[in-house]
Parts: structure tokens; sequence; C-alpha cells
């Protein structure tokens, strides 16, 4: 239950027990999952369970980007949130909000199983 929960925190708890599948469409069936658990427990943080869809893809991206040593140019703060304007139903998430999932993803490398 996701419910009450920081969206980061509750994408670093779905993601602790298994390593993502290299394939994508069975990501986009382990992220729709985690969306609409999120979007059940949380109905009023986004317009959608789309929307985090749409987040966690851009937080795993950003995570890979910011802890890939193979990465030399890395994603600033400003690129992540332009990268997310319009994700919930054409409408911006909060700029904090997301600001706070790019410094935590930063700082705090999400560590998958595996």
């Amino acid at each position: 239950d996701f419910g009450g929960m920081p969206f980061e925190d509750a994408l670093r708890k779905f993601l602790s027990g298994f390593r993502l599948p290299g394939e994508a469409q069975k990501i986009d069936r382990i992220m729709e999952a985690f969306a609409s658990q999120f979007h059940e427990g949380n109905p009023a943080m986004f317009a959608s369970k789309d929307t985090p869809f749409v987040l966690a893809y851009s937080t795993i991206m950003l995570n890979t980007d910011a802890h890939n040593p193979q990465v030399k140019k890395k994603m600033s703060k400003t690129e992540f949130l332009r990268n997310n304007r319009g994700i919930d139903d054409g409408n911006d998430l909060d700029a904090e909000i997301l600001g706070t999932i790019y410094d935590r993803i930063v700082q705090d490398e999400i560590k998958l199983s595996g």
C-alpha cells in the first residue's frame, strides 16, 4: 500500500524487490502495476494513473542518467522539470515535488535487486 507515501519512496519500495527485465513490454506492465497501485493509494495526487506511470519512467531514466558512469553529460534539474511538463493530463506537476524527486534520486541511487 502506497497511501500517503511520497512518490519517490513508493517507487523505491516497489522496485526494491526485483530486477527490471530488459524487455520494454515487460517493463511497461510492471510500471503500469506500480502506477495503478500508487494512484489507488493517492487518488488526489495526480489526475490519472497515467501520470505516475510517466513519472516513474522519467524517474528511472533520471536514476540511470545520474548514476551510470558512462553518461558524461548529466541531466540538470531544469531538464528534468522540462521533461515532465504537461504529464498530468496536460497540466504541469508542482515544480517543488519534481525538484525533490530530482534531488533525492541524484543524491541516493535507486538500487535494483539482482
